[in-house]
């Protein structure tokens, strides 16, 4: 079984159950590479700067948010840490409703909810309560640092949690030009007509009726090709370049230098809202470890 996305529970009240989310999707879609056509090795996207060309390390770029065309204002890492939700480990159930009242077009991403260890009872008694009331429960999620709207309803022998679109996120029908003028009113006989060709296809839904015959061409097109023409190995990677050596450098230079490490300090941290700690984990993440001293393993 694949590993769970999110480990918590589900409680609304004096009610509390340990789950765990597993992905209730896996798409299939057919993924390519982007090779080189000279020798077939992987094409790398690098950071260019858009003004010079040149390649910028990660530890120089910065997030900009545009406030208007062409200016933009720059935040740090740490400062929108700042504004993370809190990470928890609890989706609390704030209201119940019937599943049919939440419009199709509000689901996002779906889950599968398996009770968590020594869980099974409180599991299956949510489960039993939720499809005997014919209601689902909405609550809120922090998953990957991101706030969701969720609602928790019965499927098949369990439960299966779905975040939601928030209501503003939607995009109204009135801003199209095309629905926003009466049309011309449609004749009974074409109505007619349009509702016998539906009563004549007019079936019980079963999804396994319905293939991706599009990924299943492609997937035949590969295989043919393969097998005519072959397949390419990918060159080993070039080696990285040799450290270069490092120059005496002038005390003014180094003094210079060290300022402006002092000052790129002071900015990250400057302002009302406070760097979290996990800023400055991320940043000895980046950062290789030195070699400590020791005796050499022989």
């Amino acid at each position: 079984m694949s590993r769970p996305v999110w480990t918590g529970s589900i409680g609304f009240g004096h009610v509390h159950v340990p789950v765990r989310l597993y992905g209730a999707v896996s798409p299939r879609q057919v993924q390519f590479h982007l090779l080189h056509d000279a020798d077939g090795a992987r094409i790398q996207q690098k950071r260019v700067c858009s003004a010079d060309g040149e390649e910028v390390p990660f530890e120089h770029v910065v997030k900009g948010y545009e406030v208007r065309p062409g200016r933009y204002v720059e935040v740090t890492r740490g400062e929108l840490e700042a504004f993370d939700p809190q990470a928890s480990r609890s989706v609390d159930l704030e209201d119940f409703i019937e599943l049919s009242e939440i419009d199709p077009i509000l689901f996002d991403t779906t889950y599968h909810v398996m009770p968590g260890e020594k869980a099974l009872k409180p599991f299956a008694t949510l489960a039993m309560a939720l499809r005997a009331s014919g209601r689902a429960g909405i609550g809120r999620l922090v998953m990957h640092l991101k706030g969701h709207l969720c609602v928790v309803w019965p499927h098949g022998r369990g439960l299966v949690l779905s975040t939601l679109h928030y209501a503003d996120e939607l995009i109204s029908q009135d801003s199209f030009s095309e629905l926003s003028l009466p049309g011309p009113r449609p004749l009974e006989s074409d109505v007619e007509a349009v509702l016998r060709a539906v009563e004549a296809r007019t079936v019980d839904f079963e999804p396994q009726r319905y293939q991706d015959t599009h990924r299943e061409r492609l997937l035949g097109f590969l295989e043919r090709r393969a097998q005519k023409h072959g397949v390419r190995e990918v060159p080993p990677e070039a080696p990285a370049p040799e450290a270069q050596v490092e120059v005496e450098v002038p005390r003014v230079a180094r003094e210079g230098r060290a300022a402006g490490r002092r000052e790129g300090r002071e900015l990250a941290t400057r302002g009302s809202l406070r760097v979290r700690p996990q800023a400055a984990r991320e940043v000895r993440e980046r950062t290789p470890p030195r070699p400590r001293g020791g005796k050499k393993k022989s």
